[in-house]
């Protein structure tokens, strides 16, 4: 994600060929933290420790401390005194909020990559929405997760804009454990499939107004999958927290 994370002096930067900037070190462990949250390894809700993720990611404490910290500022993680870390709770006020951000976002990255987007890019994203399919018609979580993240990283390149991207990228952290959501209403995934294709051809024609235009109504058809998602994401926890009540 780009983040920048002050590093303790006592954790060395070392990899196994040699030193590393710790600048690389401090970048690749909080990439590395949240993948563990993209890919659902961690749910909103869920507490995580300094020494569970520091045994995880073989790094120092101190330097998981520094990530945790920054995660904190970047809206992913809360962090309570003498409860550790815990990954940042939604609700449908707070999806609503940032999933307006992000196609604020999504529109002006779609805008970009149709005027200034290079070949190769275009053909990055061809590949990347036909591998979503073939994931969308496996039905495999895991594989839906990547193909999607995938996806997203190929149309954010074409933006051309580092900082625009890294802020799409941390909301997608942020909405990454609905990305499978497709899959619980009939006909969605052909569908979105569909509306990608046509943002790729805009993209390709060069046509700025007609990507965002296939930008938008890409998200207003996932923007209702998501909620179908959080509202049973928000039922089962409070399933699972009055289970807990009545023990």
């Amino acid at each position: 994600m780009g983040t920048v994370i002050r590093m303790s002096a006592r954790a060395p930067a070392k990899t196994g060929n040699g030193p590393s900037s710790p600048r690389l070190v401090r970048e690749t462990l909080s990439r590395k933290l949240c993948a563990l949250i993209t890919n659902g390894t961690y749910k909103p809700g869920d507490r995580i420790t300094e020494r569970e993720i520091s045994e995880r990611l073989k790094a120092s404490r101190p330097s998981i401390r520094e990530t945790f910290r920054q995660l904190e500022a970047e809206g992913l993680l809360d962090i309570h005194p003498n409860r550790g870390a815990v990954v940042r709770t939604l609700d449908l006020s707070v999806f609503l909020e940032l999933w307006e951000v992000r196609l604020a976002l999504e529109t002006l990255i779609a805008e970009r990559f149709a005027r200034h987007g290079t070949a190769a890019q275009i053909e990055r994203f061809d590949r990347a929405i036909e591998n979503m399919d073939a994931a969308l018609r496996s039905k495999d979580r895991t594989q839906i997760r990547s193909a999607k993240s995938s996806m997203f990283e190929a149309f954010g390149s074409g933006a051309s804009n580092a900082m625009l991207v890294a802020y799409f990228q941390q909301l997608n952290v942020r909405l990454s454990f609905l990305w499978s959501s497709s899959l619980s209403i009939p006909g969605r995934p052909a569908e979105s499939i569909g509306e990608l294709r046509a943002l790729a051809a805009a993209i390709r024609n060069r046509n700025p107004e007609a990507a965002r235009a296939a930008v938008i109504l890409y998200n207003e058809h996932s923007k209702a999958s998501a909620m179908y998602a959080l509202r049973s994401f928000i039922d089962s926890q409070e399933k699972t927290d009055g289970g807990r009540g009545r023990r």
